[in-house]
């Protein structure tokens, strides 16, 4: 008599279990992973590059050097549409600015090359401005991309920054 009450309690237990399990994986599961989703987003949106370090990046705010270019009216940038939207965005800003590293090797030809003919990074800041929807327009991720291309056409870690003057999204 002993044994069957013991079996009982045993496969009590076993059931309750059952069902907590059960309780936890469609109820706590589901938060768990909104919340692990809701903190990838920001990690995305922050653009966290916690891993990689660069070593060009050793510079203090005193080595740098801004170059303005400055536009004599507002440029209005057009953005692409956003599917299903009919509404033209555009991207308004008075000019921009290039920060160069002083402390780079190669400071004093880049920053020589782009301060007597801004041309191609002006077309460079136009373009990557221009690739983008309003729904995924960021001014630093942009901003961050522009120096990403430019670093590329002139094969420098010269130009750290660039900065968008009185910049306006429409």
């Amino acid at each position: 008599m002993k044994k069957n009450i013991l079996t009982v309690v045993i496969m009590a237990a076993t059931v309750i279990n059952l069902v907590l399990t059960a309780v936890l994986v469609f109820t706590v599961m589901p938060a768990m992973n909104k919340t692990t989703n809701l903190i990838d987003k920001v990690a995305s949106v922050i653009d966290l590059e916690i891993d990689t370090k660069d070593e060009s990046e050793d510079y203090t705010i005193a080595d740098l050097e801004s170059f303005p270019v400055e536009y004599d009216a507002v440029q209005n940038l057009n953005l692409l549409p956003e599917e299903g939207d009919d509404t033209m965005h555009v991207f308004r800003m008075k000019g921009f600015s290039v920060s160069f590293n002083t402390k780079a090797e190669d400071y004093a030809t880049v920053s020589e090359q782009v301060k007597t003919d801004p041309t191609h990074v002006k077309d460079i800041v136009i373009k990557t401005i221009s690739s983008h929807t309003k729904s995924d327009f960021d001014q630093v991720k942009v901003a961050s991309e522009c120096v990403k291309k430019i670093q590329e056409m002139y094969n420098t870690k010269c130009i750290v920054e660039i900065i968008f003057i009185e910049p306006f999204l429409a």
